[in-house]
């Protein structure tokens, strides 16, 4: 083998090496998302989500703050605050708790192994299988028919739609993008997912015909 062929196989060599250490490196990488969150175009709060890699899963940290006013009183308002831990692709523990405007709501993880068995406000329920939850964060979430609603209990029926390439307006700048349309029950609520499947922004109509949407609080594409 002469040098040059010898100096570009080495080249090669170094590179998927550099390559596996950073992909490694990314895998077991802190990762952040937080979204201001509007009603119609009224900023109302925020919601954040904390990604921290163990050596034996993901634990996830979700915290969502919303106070909305008419003319200076306060009408409605939201706290919600969800540890989560995560094997793979299937949660294995959550703890939840939710001020509804008053309202309180929790749900605590109550066995171990493989038994799922959820403790919640409304009582005790036994979900089986992988079980997910309304992770947008998480792409693998587009490939499931049932999802956990981390805030009521509730482990509910989902349709997902790929709605294809779907550009979306941020901070008055156009951004590539891919929508996807989950129906749940009647409602729906749609995600926009960055080129490379990161979590982009979020919108759905309320109950009383508002308009929900999370936009990222910084640079996220």
């Amino acid at each position: 083998m002469n040098e040059k062929i010898r100096s570009h196989v080495m080249t090669i060599a170094l590179f998927a090496v550099f390559l596996v250490l950073s992909l490694d490196l990314q895998a077991n990488t802190e990762k952040q998302w937080q979204f201001r969150v509007f009603l119609d175009d009224k900023e109302i709060g925020y919601h954040k989500v904390r990604l921290s890699p163990e050596e034996d899963g993901r634990r996830v940290s979700v915290e969502a703050k919303f106070d909305v006013k008419f003319f200076f009183i306060t009408a409605y308002r939201y706290d919600h605050q969800t540890e989560e831990f995560w094997e793979g692709a299937c949660l294995r523990d959550i703890q939840s708790r939710t001020d509804n405007n008053g309202e309180q709501l929790f749900i605590r993880k109550q066995a171990e192994g493989n038994n799922f068995t959820l403790e919640t406000h409304d009582g005790q329920q036994e979900l089986q299988g992988c079980v997910r939850s309304f992770a947008y964060w998480d792409p693998e979430l587009l490939k499931t028919s049932r999802l956990l609603n981390t805030q009521t209990g509730e482990y509910q029926d989902v349709e997902i739609i790929e709605l294809g390439d779907s550009p979306i307006e941020i901070e008055g700048r156009m951004v590539e993008a891919v929508q996807y349309r989950l129906m749940i029950e009647g409602s729906s609520i749609d995600l926009w997912y960055t080129t490379d499947m990161n979590w982009l922004a979020l919108q759905s109509i309320t109950e009383g015909g508002y308009r929900l949407s999370y936009y990222p609080a910084g640079e996220a594409f």
